[in-house]
């Protein structure tokens, strides 16, 4: 670590020699970073390519970060004001370090790093002319806090005769810039995918394995940026295992980036492209011969209460009835029907089964609670929970179609019907998710195929263990409640669960989206009992139903448009920062807390902030901490300056910061508390428990 910060100090060293030398076409002077911006010649040739240099010397201590910034960092932009026909190439970075945050780790530059920019002329670029440039650079320096830094260069450039143009007067620069920068590397490379972990491997590597081998992958979320790598030896080839990350794969059929070791007691970089061979991730782990009974008899018992849900009992009910009717008489055509009751049932989840295992070989991702990110979904599932609550309740009628055709198939021959009673009562059933399914239903859209469809035969078995049960034993029918009236109320009743559960959709709606497209979801509901109550009032024939219908229709497409245009919230959402309950940052409701007799602790942060996220990770992932603050029934809130707010910006100029992290206390006692990282635990225990022991010294002297 010491041989390196030498290294830097002396690149630095030789690369402010090299630019005092230089002379640069503009500067930018910010808090953290002095800028210059370089061309490798006087001007630009038509149809050749200008190299340009952007030098920032950083200030010690502090860092810039590298196209792939590790677990948080804004890497260099660069937007280029030319022509139409000139052409911008991408940044070339300087050879990335590796500088460990806590639990996390950056990916940066220090020092003086040089990035370099191609741009190529037009062929037909007139000789003589001059081009007005301009650049606008934004980068984010670090050390302790985080800053978002930015300038802005405003130059001209002459169109020069390639055969005349002068001698480069900035070669030196250029030149000491190119040796910073990775060596390409021509060996074959693979990237493979190896158990649980990811591969670099190096064809024909000579020589033992390097010391400090680390693989800098290009693509952000492809490894985990603070996990250890380990080279070795294989076969005659150089294998850097590495952790993968949070996405499944790259995203191309290759996988850039650079490779840093130790060679002879120096740092070697060498600029890597590796052939993408990986494959899919390794398949869930198989139930053990523990949780595999479990899963299989939730799923049964899940299927058995399947027969109890308002969409499935109101048909079994009656069909069992007329099964108690027919087994008096003829006993063996009734355990017939039953038993081709269940092979209907068997048949049908089976059926489902087989096709979500094709969704699944064919590329879609299942999961369980999948819909519940997307505003659109919820906003849906509220609108259909309230058309079936009010359904239930009586304001209209649907299914009459649906459950003749299931009553014709039924009354076509006795084994046929009896064959469709089950599908039926399959296809009513597959909406009503019971109490004990969520689990086995979760993991039958994860696990593999034969499990998968183990789970479903389960399923299947318990919806139709009941009336399997009174076909084969009769007296089982007798404590079935009989038909009458009571059936109408209880289907009534069953309503108002139904909307309960479409409130709290319409309440996770709410928090997604925030109270502007709430107010149109509502307005959607007011019309979606419109359209309902139309319906229902449309059943007929004649001109006015068709009118009726129509506007039952007209009502119901734009009681769905809010649902269309419904967006997730940008900001508000705020819940929980690490183990603490949070609120968004608000400097009104500051001094509300405080008139209460409430502190209130900020923490100023962003997405972009690698220091922030290790805090985050670290010290307010305390419990000792959230229950000090909930004793001194505090308050604490997150500003997030991952997008720009003014707000946010005044609050921390207030406090006399200049990035992120940062925190501040604000006492109940009026007194206002900046706290520069690096923050501990302790740090803030002590805040909140001074004040709880000032409080009550003052209660105690009020008592004497």
């Amino acid at each position: 670590m010491m041989f390196r910060r030498i290294c830097i100090v002396l690149l630095a060293a030789l690369s402010a020699v090299a630019a005092a030398r230089a002379e640069p076409l503009a500067e930018a002077r910010t808090e953290y970073v002095d800028a210059a911006l370089y061309a490798e010649r006087a001007g630009l040739a038509p149809g050749e390519t200008t190299w340009f240099a952007l030098r920032q010397n950083v200030r010690d201590g502090w860092h810039v970060f590298w196209v792939n910034p590790g677990d948080a960092g804004l890497p260099l932009e660069l937007a280029w004001s030319l022509p139409d026909d000139f052409e911008i190439g991408d940044i070339d970075h300087p050879a990335p370090h590796y500088i460990p945050v806590g639990p996390l780790a950056s990916y940066a530059h220090e020092g003086a790093p040089v990035f370099l920019i191609p741009v190529t002329a037009p062929a037909d670029a007139p000789v003589g002319d001059t081009v007005n440039i301009e650049v606008d650079a934004s980068w984010q320096a670090c050390e302790d806090i985080c800053v978002p830094e930015d300038a802005s260069f405003r130059f001209t450039l002459p169109i020069l005769d390639p055969d005349n143009a002068p001698a480069d007067e900035n070669g030196p620069l250029f030149a000491d810039a190119r040796a910073a920068q990775p060596e390409l590397s021509d060996a074959a490379a693979r990237f493979r995918r190896a158990g649980d972990a990811f591969e670099l491997v190096i064809d024909d590597w000579t020589g033992a394995a390097p010391k400090d081998a680390f693989f800098f992958v290009e693509e952000q979320g492809l490894t985990t940026p603070a996990a250890a790598q380990t080279a070795r030896i294989e076969n005659g080839a150089l294998v850097v295992s590495m952790q993968p990350g949070w996405i499944d794969g790259p995203s191309t059929n290759s996988v850039p980036g650079v490779l840093s070791f130790k060679a002879d007691e120096s740092e070697t970089a060498l600029t890597i492209e590796a052939a993408a061979s990986v494959g899919a991730a390794p398949a869930a782990a198989a139930p053990s011969a523990r949780n595999l009974p479990a899963l299989l008899a939730l799923a049964f018992f899940g299927g058995l209460i399947l027969n109890a849900m308002p969409c499935v009992f109101p048909i079994l009910f009656v069909k069992a009835a007329t099964l108690m009717q027919a087994a008096s008489h003829e006993p063996h055509i009734a355990r017939r029907h039953g038993a081709l009751y269940g092979v209907g049932v068997v048949a049908s989840f089976l059926a489902i089964g087989v096709v979500l295992a094709a969704l699944r070989a064919g590329g879609e991702q299942l999961g369980w609670g999948f819909h519940l990110q997307s505003p659109l979904i919820v906003g849906l599932s509220a609108y259909v929970l309230f058309a079936v609550g009010l359904n239930l309740a009586g304001v209209f009628s649907v299914g009459e179609g649906l459950a003749g055709v299931g009553d014709a198939a039924t009354r076509q021959g006795g084994d046929l019907g009896a064959f469709f009673t089950g599908v039926l009562a399959v296809a009513v059933a597959a909406p009503c998710i019971g109490p004990l399914l969520t689990a086995p239903m979760g993991a039958a859209l994860t696990l593999p195929v034969g499990f998968s469809i183990l789970i479903f035969l389960m399923m299947a078995l318990g919806l139709a263990a009941p009336f399997v049960a009174v076909a084969f034993w009769p007296r089982l029918g007798r404590v079935l409640p009989k038909p009458g009236p009571w059936m109408a109320v209880f289907k009534q009743a069953l309503s108002f669960p139904v909307f309960a559960a479409g409130a709290y959709f319409l309440w996770v709606f709410a928090r997604q989206t925030g109270d502007g497209a709430l107010a149109g979801a509502l307005a959607g509901l007011v019309l979606l009992a419109l359209a309902a109550w139309l319906f229902e009032h449309s059943k007929g024939e004649g001109a006015r139903a068709l009118v009726v219908r129509a506007a039952s229709a007209l009502a119901l497409a734009i009681a769905v448009a809010p649902l269309l245009s419904a967006r997730p919230a940008e900001a508000g959402g705020i819940e929980r920062y690490g183990a603490l309950a949070v609120e968004a940052f608000d400097e009104t409701a500051i001094a509300d807390y405080r008139a209460e007799g409430r502190p209130v602790f900020a923490i100023f942060t962003a997405a972009w902030c690698v220091t922030c996220q290790a805090d985050k990770l670290t010290v307010f992932s305390s419990e000792e901490l959230r229950d000090a603050i909930e004793a001194r029934n505090g308050v604490v809130m997150v500003a997030d300056w991952t997008l720009r707010d003014a707000e946010i910006t005044a609050a921390l100029a207030q406090l006399g910061a200049v990035g992120v992290p940062f925190y501040a206390y604000y006492g109940a006692d009026g007194v206002t508390a900046p706290m520069a990282p690096p923050i501990s635990k302790r740090a803030v225990l002590e805040k909140f428990t001074a004040e709880q022991g000032r409080d009550l010294m003052a209660a105690e002297g009020r008592d004497r």
